[in-house]
């Protein structure tokens, strides 16, 4: 007899303005940090195929989604504040429930929840501003502030 691992398949979905190999729409998505967290907890992706991309052509145009594939025998262990092994399931209701996250600050999901929120709005700044530039010349330097005009 084979033993069946199950799965827990997570989609996201999008009408796709964009072309079939730019991805960038789903790394900004909450689904592919929800999957990014859950990788950082323990779970793992279904081996050889962890996740798929497919296409679909609608009347409203392209309706593209990524469907994530968690092996459904890994599972999360997490030491603090108490000593606990959870499923899939229970990691993303927690991780998605800004709720709950709030109620229980100190749990590591509710941690892995704000530094990913915290990294992706840094990250959003950085597309955003311009750096300031450091002159050096010698012992001297300088620092100018962006959108300063050369003189």
């Amino acid at each position: 007899m084979v033993k069946k691992t199950p799965i827990h398949i997570v989609i996201d979905q999008a009408l796709d303005d964009r072309t079939p190999e730019d991805n960038s729409r789903f790394t900004d998505s909450p689904i592919t940090q929800l999957i990014a967290a859950a990788l950082a907890a323990g779970f793992r992706l279904l081996e050889p195929c962890g996740f798929r991309i497919t296409i679909q052509a609608t009347d409203k145009g392209d309706l593209r989604s990524i469907e994530w594939c968690i092996d459904g025998s890994s599972r999360a262990t997490f030491c603090s504040p108490d000593p606990e092994t959870i499923h899939f399931p229970e990691f993303r209701h927690r991780y998605e429930s800004e709720q709950w996250c709030l109620a229980h600050p100190d749990h590591p999901i509710a941690f892995q929840r704000w530094t990913l929120r915290a990294s992706l709005q840094l990250l959003d700044n950085l597309h955003r501003i311009k750096p300031a530039t450091l002159l050096q010349r010698g012992k001297r330097q300088v620092t100018i502030p962006s959108g300063c005009a050369k003189e």
